[in-house]
């Protein structure tokens, strides 16, 4: 695997745990915020780390669905299946469609926690930040 795609996968997953992290806190939204315990040293850290986790879920995100000429992106990867193929190589081209695909299920998936950081954020707001 190369390095980028290491770094976009393991980024990826980490900004997913980061906000699967925050979710527990949401998952009762009857419990009066007044009476709620802040959530500690664990919530803090989430809590200040959402800015973060928003900004490198955008930036994965556009590397994604960016055009053939970027690269990390499906299409680029696509492209490069081609190309492989049209050259006769198709363990390559196999390889690169496997891990286009790859990343076009992860677009969905990022697309899904991205939605929810903004009711973390609310939760972080209610709860003085995590504290």
């Amino acid at each position: 695997m190369r390095p980028r795609t290491r770094r976009l996968a393991v980024l990826g997953i980490a900004a997913a745990f980061a906000v699967t992290l925050a979710t527990p806190a949401l998952a009762d939204p009857s419990t009066d915020p007044s009476s709620a315990p802040g959530g500690g040293e664990r919530a803090a850290k989430v809590c200040a780390r959402l800015p973060q986790i928003e900004a490198r879920a955008d930036k994965v995100l556009a590397r994604l669905q960016a055009g053939e000429d970027t690269p990390g992106s499906v299409a680029f990867t696509k492209k490069r299946a081609e190309r492989a193929r049209a050259n006769g190589n198709t363990d390559l081209a196999t390889a690169l469609d496997s891990r286009a695909k790859a990343r076009q299920d992860m677009i969905p998936v990022l697309q899904k926690k991205k939605a929810g950081l903004p009711k973390a954020k609310e939760w972080c707001a209610a709860h003085g930040n995590g504290k």
